[in-house]
């Protein structure tokens, strides 16, 4: 007979699985190969960074388009930022401020896009990269992206996002956590099959952006998923999305209360745009929605059996082999993985390096605890704005 921990594990184990499907699948070409640009002419892009307030934080994502252009010799470009107010002056970009009075079906962050589409071109020789306002544009990202469109990609695309180290080990380790999810991100747009969209390193036709808009009735977080929804009711069985390959850099959450908010953002979002998603895709995400609410159940039932208040064997003999092999290597597999990927672009000594792959033993349960926490977290205070992540400076 199972126990009441191996019910809940096996319950896991296809998410488990499909986790390291979508890994195998993407991990080579997640991120594009170092290239030149194509020759000319190339096409037009404009760079859309969205923050609630114009302040000096947004001044590394433009230094960064500026320094990674003119260091592969890109000049067809614009770079705009789309605020609610304006605390200082910052050079380098057009501000689109939204006026107070403006008023649409979306709230927030969505809110901001569709004003700020008046102020974007409407045709095919266009595109539109939206970036978070920490995001960093590398130069790998704009030969990758400049290819993807004179290649004819798709008009919506996603591209890969790295964490690099901040100083925060247990925001660091939550990123690392999250990382094979932008593998099964690759499979969704490769596919056109999505479920949810990264709304930065976001890459619209800006006809097409045009089109979908962002003006969705009860939108006011997970903004991005909703899009990918609007775009697949609206154009049908027509592959709409594609992988851009080009990289972007930005900042793990600055504490861990931070870190709990935005995951508590993403959960209830998901939850709220389950009315939207396509009928042939509700049972992955209810199942998804439902394995995120059961890795916080087994996080608890692994600190419980630990300081001793629980009795019941782990695993029963027959399969406690098994049950450890699936911990060593899909739970803490899946962590390394992400924590190699992320130290690939930071700037750390070696050995340092090595205590972070080795410190993670023994902080994981306390991660995933971090991480599974909103989801039971956000049926206790769900979140009734859309609350900036905020991050080291």
């Amino acid at each position: 007979m199972l126990t009441a921990y191996e019910v809940f594990w096996l319950f896991a184990i296809p998410a488990a699985i499909f986790s390291w499907y979508h890994i195998i699948r993407n991990v080579v070409g997640f991120v594009s190969p170092e290239g030149k640009l194509p020759p000319n002419p190339h096409p037009e892009i404009v760079f859309l960074i969205a923050a609630r307030k114009l302040t000096s934080i947004v001044r590394d994502p433009i230094d960064s388009i500026v320094s990674s252009c003119t260091r592969v010799g890109y000049s067809n470009y614009k770079i705009k930022v789309v605020v609610d107010g304006i605390e200082s002056a910052v050079e380098g970009a057009e501000v689109i401020l939204v006026p107070k009075d403006f008023v649409c079906q979306s709230r927030y962050k969505a809110r901001a896009l569709q004003y700020a589409l008046r102020y974007l071109p409407n045709d095919s020789d266009h595109w539109v990269l939206h970036l978070d306002e920490d995001a960093i544009v590398t130069p790998q990202g704009i030969v990758s992206i400049v290819n993807y469109i004179k290649g004819g990609g798709k008009p919506i695309a996603n591209g890969p996002t790295a964490f690099p180290w901040e100083g925060n080990i247990l925001t660091f380790y939550a990123e690392a956590q999250r990382q094979w999810t932008f593998y099964w991100l690759k499979d969704q747009v490769m596919s056109s099959t999505v479920h949810w969209l990264n709304g930065s390193n976001l890459l619209i036709r800006s006809d097409i952006e045009q089109q979908v808009g962002w003006d969705f009735p009860k939108c006011f977080i997970s903004e991005d998923a909703r899009f990918g929804y609007e775009a697949t009711k609206k154009y049908g069985k027509v592959p709409m999305f594609g992988w851009h390959g080009g990289l972007t850099l930005e900042k793990p959450a600055g504490s861990v209360g931070a870190l709990i908010k935005q995951r508590v953002r993403w959960f209830y979002g998901s939850i709220l745009n389950l009315r939207w998603v396509p009928r042939t895709r509700l049972p992955r995400r209810l199942y998804s929605i439902t394995v995120w609410i059961d890795g916080f159940v087994l996080t608890v039932f692994f600190f419980v059996m630990v300081v001793g208040l629980y009795h019941e064997p782990w695993f029963t003999a027959m399969t406690l082999l098994q049950g450890l092999a699936l911990v060593g290597v899909v739970w803490l597999g899946r962590y390394e993985l992400g924590i190699y990927y992320n130290l690939r672009y930071s700037s750390l000594a070696g050995w340092k390096k090595g205590l972070l792959y080795i410190g993670l033993v023994p902080l994981a349960p306390i991660i995933d605890f971090i991480c599974t926490l909103p989801s039971v977290w956000a049926f206790i205070k769900h979140p009734k704005s859309f609350e900036i992540t905020t991050k080291r400076r």
